[in-house]
């Protein structure tokens, strides 16, 4: 079969563009066994998938309310503030942040079910009141979505009953909760950037640790994004660096890591230089102003104590026109990884590593990708807790000039 046609299930490659007031935004998804009888896709798609071959694409894009549901005034909701439920995580009670998104059960039994985990979003609070708006964080933005036919073949017998939305699937858990709502900044300011372990850093890696924190696959996706950022003959800063910088092995560039273990950065093939450096203890990075032409941080944003320092000091080491990309997933070391970055949803951390550096004022050209739902490589040693590989979540900037 060289054609797609109704008879087929089909892989494929979603991706989802968009941009909020503060960014470009890219969303890429694996459909896996999209059935193109039964399932819901965009407005238009199915029928310009219809017939194409292996490798192809199609580009469709889409006004406010023609992929997730327009907002409307039934979506504001406005309560007391002593109606918002104060529920326990990590031993602290949750309180309500502007800008923050929780469950709408947490709006109080008035509005909705205790057990309601939908989010709304906190758009306006003071000591008397809350007002949340609960419509899907991409209403009213515009959106451009591309799908590449990966693979189809025949389906062996017809699956009774099993229908997926997929503009559900692929924005319905999370996109658009990194924007900011109408240029005003998220308070991130909840003080929770402590740890369950407070024990110095250097005793929880004096000794090596040397772990994947991510699938293979996602290990890919993460270098093939820093390749789209990296040039030859940059230097490169590889932050919190450790056994693996996730850069390509070929590229002409000069790699300086800064990390907690010796030992595990010498294993790193792609390090020309490495020092020993603890940035919870001492913020500021020993290098001189304008020194580097990217700065890399891979799978350990979650563990800085001070990252809004951390990220000024990145923006004085970085020339003009350098490069910040920071790379993360949903694995860590949960003694070490702060309160706030485990509170959050996967796409508010988004959001968060953004603030990071709109608050510097020292970036331009800001973007963030994600990548999800791509199958795990069958000898990874999770593959029986989830066929599911680890999600990959980019945000990139570039330093002003002056």
């Amino acid at each position: 079969m060289k054609k797609l046609d109704v008879d087929c299930l089909a892989t494929i490659e979603f991706q989802v563009s968009w941009n909020s007031n503060e960014a470009d935004h890219t969303e890429r998804f694996l459909g896996r066994k999209v059935n193109l009888w039964r399932d819901i896709l965009p407005q238009g798609m199915k029928e310009s998938l219809m017939g194409l071959s292996r490798g192809s694409q199609v580009k469709l894009s889409f006004e406010p309310g023609q992929v997730v549901p327009a907002s409307s005034d039934r979506d504001i909701i406005t309560t007391k503030s002593s109606n918002f439920t104060r529920r326990q995580f990590l031993g602290r009670s949750l309180t309500p942040r502007l800008g923050r998104f929780y469950p709408r059960g947490m709006l109080g039994g008035v509005h909705f079910f205790a057990n309601d985990i939908r989010p709304c979003r906190i758009t306006f609070i003071n000591e008397k009141t809350i007002t949340a708006d609960c419509s899907h964080p991409l209403a009213g933005k515009k959106l451009s979505i591309s799908a590449r036919l990966d693979d189809f073949a025949p389906k062996d017998c017809e699956v009774g009953g099993r229908l997926t939305h997929w503009p559900e699937e692929i924005l319905g858990s999370g996109p658009g909760m990194q924007a900011r709502i109408n240029h005003v900044s998220t308070d991130f300011s909840s003080g929770s950037f402590d740890r369950i372990d407070q024990s110095p850093d250097h005793r929880f890696y004096q000794s090596p640790r040397f772990t994947n924190h991510i699938d293979q696959q996602a290990q890919e996706f993460l270098r093939s994004e820093y390749s789209r950022l990296v040039q030859p003959g940059m230097d490169i800063l590889d932050l919190m660096s450790s056994a693996s910088s996730h850069l390509p092995i070929d590229l002409d560039i000069r790699v300086e890591g800064l990390g907690l273990n010796d030992e595990e950065m010498a294993a790193n093939p792609r390090l020309d230089t490495r020092l020993v450096h603890d940035l919870n203890k001492t913020p500021e990075l020993p290098y001189g102003d304008c020194s580097f032409d990217a700065v890399l941080c891979s799978l350990s944003v979650e563990y800085l104590t001070n990252p809004y320092q951390i990220v000024r000091e990145v923006a004085r080491i970085l020339r003009p026109g350098g490069i910040l990309a920071v790379g993360f997933s949903s694995r860590w070391f949960p003694a070490k990884v702060t309160r706030l970055w485990q509170e959050m949803h996967e796409f508010e951390r988004v959001g968060f590593v953004l603030d990071l550096m709109l608050k510097t004022d020292m970036f331009s050209d800001l973007e963030t990708t994600s990548i999800r739902n791509w199958w795990r490589p069958e000898d990874d040693p999770h593959i029986d807790q989830t066929l599911i590989s680890d999600p990959v979540y980019v945000v990139s900037a570039t330093r002003k000039p002056g």
